[in-house]
């Protein structure tokens, strides 16, 4: 890729920022980008602390995700920076079409999740009957017909995907089983506007290879994916049989009280809540193994975030996402039928009964991570940039 004699502005849009994995993938873009003459800027909603040199962070007026106000101060920002791209990452905009009337710049979308993500979502919410009494008779009168509507819903959400498509100029998924389900559920011809892009993975320096006996989780503590709940189930059938492990819970979240008390609960020993924090690389350097029991992902990023720093990762295979980045299973990471919790218990006390495979695993969890890499993903970036911002220069 050259360096451009003049510059190109790209504006991504973020609930908050800094924040989480999407958040780092586009500040990953950023710092690949700016040495080939590009700007990056970011508008959102959500400003929280945190150094951004590689970004211009520019804070909406509305704190609500998709208000007017904000979709005006989106307008103004491309018109006054001069923007030639604007980025939208995981969001369906209602006023995604009202932005896209007022500016020339050029649109992408990214979904950051397994497509149809809010359908499941809503599934599992809806499915999901605990505390009162007064909460129960919450979900037989309000949540049961709304689950009797989830075709409705589903049906709701394709035209959501088709308005957006329709409206933006690419529209990048982050594997090629998700492209083709989008093909066949939108009906979209073979020569589309979806582009196949993986998150990225930075490089870990100096990995530490004395790692501790522990297993580790990171994520927000949120029922409708995580369900961080089966993961202290499967603990429950397996601490009393390796007694030297223990089990280390890392980020916040609605749910993380309530797993608390759910491990109070059943007597769980050697369970460790983190809560939220800054220091996620500490946890990474000293785990040996990593365990997602979501029920859906887009690209996790926990997971190659493991295998960046030599913790083997063993998940249930609940999507493509999290297939394509563990198989082979058994070499890249261990893959388990979802959501048979007692398979899930049985491998992983296997494989922490076994020191040697960990060891193997380590070095080939390590190798698969270099396909991640910026080197590898950056040039699908500019390339995508290069493409779309020639083309408008050409009209």
């Amino acid at each position: 890729m050259e360096v451009l004699n003049m510059k190109r502005r790209i504006l991504f849009f973020h609930y908050e920022f800094p924040g989480g994995g999407g958040e780092r993938v586009t500040r990953d873009i950023a710092k690949y980008l700016q040495p080939f003459g590009y700007e990056t800027y970011i508008v959102t909603s959500n400003r929280k602390d945190g150094q951004t040199p590689e970004v211009t962070l520019i804070e909406l007026p509305d704190r609500r995700l998709d208000s007017k106000e904000n979709a005006d101060a989106i307008i103004r920002t491309i018109l006054s920076f001069s923007i030639d791209a604007f980025v939208v990452p995981g969001f369906l905009l209602d006023h995604l079409g009202y932005i896209r009337k007022q500016t020339s710049c050029r649109f992408i979308y990214i979904l950051h999740n397994v497509p149809f993500w809010e359908a499941i979502a809503k599934l599992e919410r809806r499915k999901r009957i605990q505390g009162s009494f007064v909460k129960r008779m919450e979900w037989y009168l309000l949540g049961y017909p709304k689950a009797v509507w989830l075709k409705r819903y589903m049906k709701k959400c394709i035209e959501d995907y088709k308005s957006t498509y329709n409206l933006v100029d690419a529209y990048v998924v982050l594997c090629d089983a998700y492209r083709k389900q989008l093909i066949e559920t939108l009906g979209l011809p073979v020569e589309n506007k979806l582009y196949v892009i993986h998150n990225s993975e930075k490089k870990v320096d100096n990995v530490n290879l004395d790692k501790r006996k522990q297993i580790l989780f990171v994520g927000n503590m949120i029922y409708e994916n995580k369900r961080v709940d089966r993961l202290l189930d499967i603990w429950g059938m397996i601490y009393k049989k390796i007694p030297d492990w223990e089990l280390v819970l890392v980020g916040g979240g609605k749910e993380e009280k309530s797993l608390q008390q759910q491990a109070a609960q059943m007597n769980l020993e050697r369970v460790i809540f983190v809560g939220g924090t800054q220091d996620v690389q500490s946890y990474y350097r000293d785990a040996s193994v990593s365990c997602l029991t979501s029920t859906f992902e887009g690209w996790p990023l926990c997971l190659t975030e493991a295998q960046a720093n030599g913790v083997v990762p063993i998940a249930f295979n609940c999507c493509a996402g999290v297939s394509e980045i563990l198989s082979p299973s058994g070499i890249n990471g261990i893959l388990i039928p979802p959501f048979d919790k007692e398979k899930f218990a049985n491998e992983l006390c296997g494989l922490l009964s076994s020191p040697d495979r960990i060891e193997q695993m380590r070095t080939e969890v390590l190798l698969k991570s270099q396909d991640y890499s910026m080197d590898i993903v950056g040039p699908k970036w500019s390339a995508l940039f290069d493409l779309l911002l020639e083309n408008n220069n050409s009209k």
